[in-house]
C-alpha cells in the first residue's frame, strides 16, 4: 500500500503576517533593551549613607598673612555625612556650632563657604591638583549662593552654573550647625567612579583659611576582617588570642585608629542559625595591627557566632587647593598669590562596620585530649619507644648468640 505525505502550502499573505509579527517583537525587545542600557548610563552608582569623621580640625592660611577673626566653630567641621540616589549627591556637613547674622552686621567683607572638590575621573594628574570640579555653597553680604566651578590643570576655572537664593539671615538664631549641600550629578556627566574632599572656607578681608578633610571614594570602600587563621573556631569553655587586618576594596588598610566590640552581654550577640546566645567575652588586646582574644564560658551554645564591630582607619591626602572664594568672576586663572608653593597633607577617618565570624565547637573529649597529646608528643614518644625496644633487642639477640657460642 503506498502512502502519501500530503504537504498543503500555506498563503503567502499568512507566511507575511507571521514575518511581521516577529519583527515586530524584535523591535519592542530592541527598544526595550536600549531604554534600559540608556536608563543605567545616565546615573552614578548608588550608595547609602556614609559619614567621614574630621578629627584633624587644622585649618590651613590659604590666602592672606593672617587669621585673626577667622578658624570660627561654624567653619569647624566635625563630620560629613553623605549619600546617593545615583542622580543626587546629598552632602550635609556637621559643624561645632552655627552662626547667625550678628557675625555679618559689621563685617561685609567676610565670607562662608561649604564645599566639595569633585575628582570625577580618578585621576590626579587632571583638574586642578586632581580636583576637576569645584562645588560649594557661599554666604556672603547676608546672602546665599551656591557654585559649580569646573578646574583645569592649568590653573584655569570656569563657572558652570550658579544658583542665587533671595533669602536673608534675618533669622536671629541664624542656622543650625550643620548645612545640607546638593549636587545634580547630571551636571558632571554622571560618573561611574569619583572620589570626594569635602571643605569649608573662611575669608575676613584679603586672608582666608580652610579645613580639608581627606578624599573619598565613591562608591564606598567595603572593610572586611581577615583574621589568622582565616576560620576562627573555640571551643566552649576554652579562649584564642589571634590577629587581624583590616582588608577594603581599595586593600589593606595599616592605619587602624579605633575598634569597637560590643559590650559582654547578651546584646549584640546573635548565631546565624537564628538563637539566642549566651555571653561571649570580646576583649580587644590591640587596635593596629587588630588583635583579639575571644573568651567562650561554659555553656555557650555551639553555633557560628556573627559579632558586629565598628572599626575606624585614617586616609592620608593632600588636600587641593583652589581659587578664594571671595573671587566672582565667571572664568579665569587661579590667583599666583593664592598657590602658595605647597600641598596641604590632610587626615580623614573613616567609620565602618564589620563583622567578626566565631565557630563554637564542642569541647575536648577523652579521646581528643589523646589526639591533641598524640599530635605534640607522638613522635618523641615513637623514638624513645622505638629506640628502647631496639636497644633491648640487641641485648637479647646478643645473649642468645653468647649461649649459642658456649
Amino acid at each position: 500500500m503506498s502512502k502519501y505525505i500530503i504537504i498543503k502550502r500555506i498563503p503567502d499573505r499568512y507566511n507575511e503576517t507571521i514575518l511581521g509579527f516577529c519583527l515586530l517583537i524584535s523591535f519592542l525587545l530592541i527598544i526595550l533593551c536600549s531604554n534600559g542600557n540608556t536608563v543605567s548610563a545616565v546615573s552614578s552608582p548608588r550608595f547609602d549613607l556614609q559619614e567621614i569623621i574630621n578629627e584633624n580640625h587644622t585649618w590651613y592660611q590659604t590666602y592672606g598673612n593672617s587669621d585673626a577673626h577667622l578658624m570660627n566653630t561654624y567653619s569647624d567641621i566635625l563630620n560629613v555625612n553623605y549619600f546617593s540616589d545615583g542622580k543626587i549627591l546629598n552632602t550635609t556637613f556637621w559643624l561645632g556650632s552655627g552662626f547667625n547674622s550678628s557675625y555679618y552686621s559689621n563685617q561685609l567683607s567676610r565670607n562662608v563657604s561649604y564645599g566639595v572638590l569633585i575628582d570625577a575621573d580618578s585621576n590626579p594628574r587632571t583638574g586642578y591638583k586632581g580636583a576637576n570640579y569645584d562645588f560649594y555653597v557661599e554666604f556672603t553680604n547676608k546672602k546665599l549662593s551656591t557654585y559649580l566651578y569646573k578646574l583645569s590643570s592649568t590653573g584655569g576655572y570656569r563657572l558652570i552654573e550658579s544658583n542665587n537664593f533671595t533669602d536673608r539671615f534675618g533669622d536671629p538664631d541664624g542656622f543650625l550647625d550643620s548645612i545640607s549641600l546638593n549636587l545634580d550629578l547630571s551636571s558632571i556627566n554622571y560618573p561611574s567612579e569619583y572620589n570626594l574632599l569635602f571643605y569649608s572656607a573662611e575669608s575676613l578681608d584679603e586672608n582666608e583659611v580652610r579645613q580639608f578633610t581627606s578624599w573619598v571614594n565613591v562608591p564606598p570602600p567595603v572593610l572586611q576582617l581577615a583574621t589568622n587563621p582565616s576560620n576562627i573556631s573555640i571551643r566552649e569553655g576554652d579562649s584564642l588570642t589571634f590577629p587581624a587586618r583590616i582588608k577594603s576594596t581599595t586593600g589593606y588598610s595599616y592605619d587602624v585608629i579605633n575598634i569597637t566590640a560590643p559590650n559582654n552581654d547578651r546584646e549584640g550577640h546573635q548565631l546565624a542559625s537564628g538563637y539566642n546566645s549566651s555571653e561571649m567575652n570580646v576583649n580587644i588586646i590591640r587596635d593596629n595591627p587588630p588583635l583579639f582574644r575571644i573568651d567562650i564560658p561554659r555553656g555557650t551554645p555551639l553555633g557560628i557566632y556573627s559579632i558586629p564591630m565598628i572599626v575606624t582607619i585614617r586616609e592620608t591626602s593632600d588636600a587641593v587647593i583652589t581659587k578664594p572664594i571671595s573671587l566672582e568672576s565667571s572664568g579665569g586663572k587661579i590667583d599666583q598669590e593664592f598657590e602658595i608653593s605647597k600641598d596641604y597633607p590632610t587626615e580623614g577617618y573613616l567609620t565602618k562596620p564589620i563583622k567578626l565570624m566565631v565557630n563554637v565547637i564542642a569541647p575536648m573529649t577523652l579521646s581528643d585530649h589523646f589526639m591533641d597529646f598524640w599530635g605534640v608528643y607522638g613522635s618523641f614518644i615513637s623514638i624513645v619507644f622505638g629506640g628502647s625496644i631496639g636497644a633491648l633487642a640487641t641485648i637479647f639477640y646478643d645473649k642468645r648468640k653468647k649461649r649459642s657460642a658456649m
